[in-house]
C-alpha cells in the first residue's frame, strides 16, 4: 500500500497561502468599511420630527436641517411622523437601521420618561437611541389670561390655594416637561390645580388667552406674540436667570420658589449601533448649523437658545437627564396604557 505524506515544503507553502487569502479578505474589509465611513453621507438622510408641524421642535428641526444639508452636501428630508404623544415617531427610529440616514429630534420627556409613562412601548429611548449632539433650550414661563385677575405670581399662588382644584393648567400632554413642571410647582408651592392636556402648544395658548383654561406652562416662543398682545400675562420664568425679552418679569427662584429646574431641551439623535464615525460626522454638522448667523437669528424669533452638548459632555448630560426626570416622573405613576 501506497501512502500519501505531505511534505514540510508544501505545508509551509499551503500555510502561507491560507495567510495571505485570509489577510486579503480581512483587506478587502477593511476598506470598504473605510469607503463607508470616508463616503457618509452618500445619499439624503430622513430626519423624522414626532409631532405635527408648525411647533417649537418642527421649527427648530427645520432651521438646524437647513444648516446641516450644506453641511454634509446631501439633502435632508423633515418627516413629522406624529401621533401617541410622539412615540410614534420616535419608536419608528430607534426601530430603524442603525446606519446614519434616519434620524430625529427628541425632547426631554420622549427620552428620559416616555418608557415609564407608556408601559407598552416596544423601545426604550435611553437604551434603544443615541444622542448625537443637543440643540437647543427654549425658557418655559407660567402664564395667565391676559384679563386674569392675578396682577402676579403671588396673586396668582394665592387665588390657587383659595380655590382648591378649581383653576385649570394645560398642558400639550401627561408626562411631558410642561406637565411635570406644573406639578412640580404645585408641589412647592401647596396648591392644587386641575391638569387638562392639550395635543399642541397652539390650543393651549388659544384656551388660555380666552379664559377656558386659567394657566399654563409654555415655552417663551410660542407665548411671546400673545404676551404682546396682551392676550395673556406672563407672571415668571422658569430659568436661572431672567429672560433679556422680559426684564421685569422675575424668576421661579427670586419667587423662592426652589428646586423647579425645568427646561425644554431639543437634541438629534439616531438608532443605537450607529457607527461613531456617523455620530461624529452628525455632531460636528450639527455644530456647524447651529453656530451659522442665520441660524442664531432665526432662533432668536422663536426664543430659542443654543445648548450644543456633544461626545462625553454629551453622555454625561444625557445621564444625568435620565436620572433627574426618572426620580420625578416614577412616584407620580403616571400610565397611559
Amino acid at each position: 500500500m501506497i501512502h500519501s505524506k505531505t511534505q514540510p515544503g508544501r505545508r509551509a507553502v499551503t500555510k502561507t497561502m491560507l495567510t495571505a487569502l485570509c489577510s486579503a479578505i480581512l483587506a478587502m474589509v477593511g476598506a470598504d468599511t473605510c469607503a463607508q465611513t470616508t463616503t457618509y453621507p452618500d445619499r439624503p438622510i430622513k430626519w423624522v420630527v414626532p409631532v405635527p408641524a408648525g411647533g417649537g421642535m418642527d421649527a427648530v428641526t427645520r432651521i438646524v436641517s437647513a444648516g446641516m444639508a450644506t453641511a454634509l452636501n446631501q439633502p435632508v428630508i423633515v418627516d413629522n411622523r406624529t401621533g401617541a404623544a410622539g412615540t410614534i415617531g420616535t419608536g419608528y427610529v430607534a426601530q430603524s437601521a442603525p446606519d446614519g440616514y434616519t434620524v430625529l429630534t427628541i425632547d426631554n420627556s420622549l427620552f428620559t420618561t416616555a418608557h415609564l409613562v407608556f408601559s407598552k412601548l416596544a423601545y426604550v429611548a435611553p437604551k434603544d437611541l443615541k444622542l448625537v449632539a443637543t440643540l437647543v433650550r427654549i425658557p418655559l414661563v407660567l402664564a395667565v389670561p391676559g384679563d386674569s385677575p392675578s396682577k402676579n405670581f403671588q396673586d396668582f399662588i394665592q387665588s390657587s390655594k383659595d380655590n382648591p382644584g378649581k383653576i385649570s393648567y394645560g398642558s400639550p400632554g401627561v408626562g411631558s416637561p410642561l406637565h411635570v413642571g406644573m406639578e412640580l410647582l404645585q408641589t412647592r408651592t401647596g396648591t392644587k390645580m386641575q391638569h387638562v392636556p392639550y395635543r399642541g402648544m397652539g390650543n393651549i395658548l388659544t384656551d388660555l388667552s380666552t379664559g377656558t383654561i386659567g394657566a399654563a406652562l409654555v415655552d417663551f416662543g410660542s407665548a411671546r406674540s400673545f404676551a404682546a398682545s396682551g392676550r395673556i400675562k406672563i407672571l415668571a420664568v422658569a430659568t436661572e436667570k431672567r429672560l433679556s425679552q422680559l426684564p421685569s418679569v422675575p424668576t421661579l427662584d427670586e419667587l423662592e420658589v426652589k428646586n423647579v429646574p425645568i427646561s425644554l431641551w431639543f437634541a438629534l439623535a439616531v438608532p443605537a449601533g450607529t457607527p461613531e464615525a456617523a455620530v461624529t460626522r452628525l455632531a460636528h454638522a450639527a455644530q456647524l448649523s447651529l453656530e451659522s448667523p442665520e441660524a442664531k437669528s432665526k432662533f432668536e424669533t422663536i426664543g430659542a437658545q443654543v445648548f450644543l452638548k456633544t461626545g462625553p459632555e454629551l453622555t454625561a448630560f444625557s445621564r444625568e437627564q435620565v436620572a433627574f426626570w426618572e426620580s420625578i416622573v416614577k412616584p407620580m405613576a403616571i400610565k397611559l396604557d
